[in-house]
């Protein structure tokens, strides 16, 4: 086995867990969005807008990793940014009275 295959492998396995995770935060969106709707708090909605963000920042991630649709620094603008909005919403929904 060279030190290729490995790489490969191991690049193989993280997209599998990358597409995992994307699969997981819509999963949560989709809950959360059905939770608003029956319940209407305002707190549901930031959880469900920051997993939906989560969703599209690991998707925009693995698209630039294949595609290197931005340089380097760029994307890691991009992906700060996204990652501050999602703390940013959870805090929202985490001290949000009603």
């Amino acid at each position: 086995m060279t030190v290729s295959n490995v790489f490969l492998q191991s690049t193989d396995i993280i997209n599998v867990i990358n597409l995992v995770i994307i699969a997981f935060s819509l999963l949560l969106f989709a809950l959360s969005i059905k939770a608003y709707l029956v319940t209407r708090l305002g707190k549901i909605a930031y959880a469900a807008i920051a997993f939906a963000l989560f969703a599209v920042q690991l998707f925009f991630e693995y698209a630039d990793d294949a595609f290197n649709l931005l340089g380097d620094f760029s994307t890691d603008i991009v992906n700060s940014v996204t990652t501050l909005c999602i703390l940013i919403l959870f805090f929202v929904a985490i001290v949000k009275r009603r």
